[in-house]
């Protein structure tokens, strides 16, 4: 059974909008019509594509195995009848780049203590966005939206309005050309944002790209600490938040999927944003230690931004810190971010070998059927078979009885600098 855990999650297109979304949501929208596309490998010279996604098959919950890969600790959940391109150490050899497609079942992959040996499987180093590129004024707007996801929180307001209240609301959406109750859907019931800083945030000048594209009111100290608090209650700030985050606090806070449809400035500004507040940046080693509230999904989102971008995400065993105001100990999650890949890259891949296989409890298991893209007599016919999922692993999406004679092929491209 050729099959992927229900929770997997992917970059797909679904009705021509960017989103990253778990299988099993992609099984219910195909049965609502939706039209979706996932990226794929189209040929042997690296160039990746959206393909249409003909079906997404259910097989109910099902026994999985976990793949974790030794260098980036990335994973993907699979039956043990699923069909994974392995590669052996051979893969990038000679004087041309030679990538062996060679196909096995997940009960097949050769796994040992030393992961020298193990098998190798590839994963994409970027994933083919087709967005604009922008310009500053949006990399700042992502740089704010980061910026509030790594160290930002909402204040409520706790009463009602009052006549009075609703009077100076009422000549305020006047000036914005707006009726009462649509300035007040505009302004919601939030009062003010407010942002977590510290004095190196000025230093590096963080806050002046805030206050660049917002209006910000002066800081103020806490308490027997030597961080700061600035606050907000512009309204665009609002709405930016809202058009494009989820959640409302460190537990439950995540991107929403809008946010990967506007332009590459304003992705590299989010990841810039939340790096700048929970990120610590060690320029010997050219990467960001994060440091972050045990909050899956949005540790699922910095991957997936990074995957877009190109840069190289790895990540690391949590660890339970004890906070310093509560004595309480909370769980928190590692995770570092290179600007660029320090192993070899060819063909917009990179190839890792596994650690470990091992049992996970029965969950829901889809697959996707792509629509084919050649002809069975054609050559390149194996590309058919080919998406990347689960952080950009390269995974197959055939169906039919494993058959080495398709299922294998070699890739002959020039030597990539």
């Amino acid at each position: 059974m050729n099959a992927l855990s229900g929770d997997t999650s992917l970059f797909a297109e679904v009705d021509d909008k960017y989103g990253v979304y778990m299988l099993k949501e992609l099984y219910e929208l195909h049965n609502q019509g939706h039209k979706i596309k996932v990226p794929t490998l189209i040929d042997e010279h690296g160039n990746k594509g959206w393909i249409e996604v003909d079906n997404v098959v259910s097989f109910g919950k099902q026994p999985l195995k976990r793949i974790t890969l030794a260098t980036t600790r990335l994973y993907v959940e699979a039956t043990e009848g699923a069909i994974i391109p392995a590669f052996g150490h051979h893969l990038f050899s000679g004087r041309k780049e030679n990538i062996n497609l060679k196909f096995k079942l997940v009960k097949e992959l050769k796994v040992r203590e030393d992961p020298r040996h193990n098998d190798t499987l590839l994963l994409a180093t970027r994933i083919p966005l087709n967005l604009s590129e922008s310009d500053q004024a949006d990399f700042d707007f992502g740089f704010a939206l980061g910026f509030f996801l790594a160290e930002g929180n909402f204040k409520y307001r706790k009463h009602k309005n009052t006549k009075h209240s609703l009077a100076k609301l009422k000549a305020l959406a006047r000036k914005k050309g707006m009726t009462l109750q649509k300035y007040l859907e505009f302004m919601t019931n939030i009062e003010r944002a407010c942002l977590s800083v510290g004095q190196s945030d000025f230093e590096r000048g963080y806050i002046d790209i805030l206050r660049m594209r917002f209006k910000f009111s002066k800081p103020y100290k806490a308490k027997h600490s030597n961080a700061y608090t600035l606050c907000t209650s512009d309204l665009s700030f609002f709405r930016m938040i809202k058009d494009y985050i989820d959640g409302f606090d460190s537990y439950t806070k995540h991107l929403k999927n809008e946010a990967y449809n506007r332009s590459w400035k304003f992705l590299e500004g989010i990841l810039y944003g939340f790096l700048a507040g929970d990120g610590s940046y060690y320029k010997k080693l050219d990467l960001f230690r994060v440091n972050m509230t045990a909050n899956y999904k949005l540790r699922s989102d910095l991957i997936f931004l990074s995957k877009a971008l190109g840069y190289d995400a790895h990540l690391h065993n949590g660890s339970f810190e004890k906070s310093p105001s509560s004595n309480n100990y909370y769980y928190h999650l590692h995770l570092n971010i290179f600007k660029t890949y320090h192993r070899r890259t060819a063909l917009g891949l990179v190839r890792e070998r596994i650690k470990k296989i091992e049992d996970v409890d029965e969950k829901e298991a889809f697959n996707l059927i792509l629509k084919p893209l050649y002809p069975e007599n054609d050559k390149r016919y194996v590309f058919n078979h080919l998406f990347f999922t689960a952080y950009g692993f390269l995974v197959s999406d055939a169906v039919k009885t494993l058959d080495r004679s398709v299922l294998s092929y070699s890739l002959l491209a020039p030597v990539l600098g």
